[in-house]
């Protein structure tokens, strides 16, 4: 399964859709990508629609702590869809309480 990711923005929120399989450099350069150009813009909220992503890996998981680390200090880190291999990534890779996990789109 190849790995797909799109990006854009809807009022203060910036939305990183993600599908397939995150293995491999380019998988993870593309995320990566998508992560450097929403933290440009400052939002509000990082969301992370993972609903067809199996798994996170530890590529990923840097993904993650990158936009963290780039992101206002107010700002939101939402994961949609989660599968439990995917918060058990989060978990053990000490970001499961800096993220929020929804099972629904936030409202913005």
């Amino acid at each position: 399964m190849t790995f797909h990711a799109t990006s854009g923005t809807s009022g203060g929120s910036a939305v990183i859709t993600l599908s397939g399989d995150l293995t491999g450099e380019a998988a993870a350069a593309e995320f990566r990508g998508h992560v450097e150009h929403a933290v440009q813009d400052a939002p509000r909220r990082l969301v992370l629609d993972v609903r067809r992503l199996p798994a996170l890996t530890a590529a990923g998981l840097r993904c993650i702590a990158f936009a963290q680390q780039h992101l206002p200090p107010t700002a939101q880190i939402f994961v949609l869809g989660a599968t439990p291999a995917f918060r058990e990534t989060l978990r053990h890779g000490g970001l499961a309480e800096s993220v929020t996990l929804l099972d629904e789109q936030p409202g913005n």
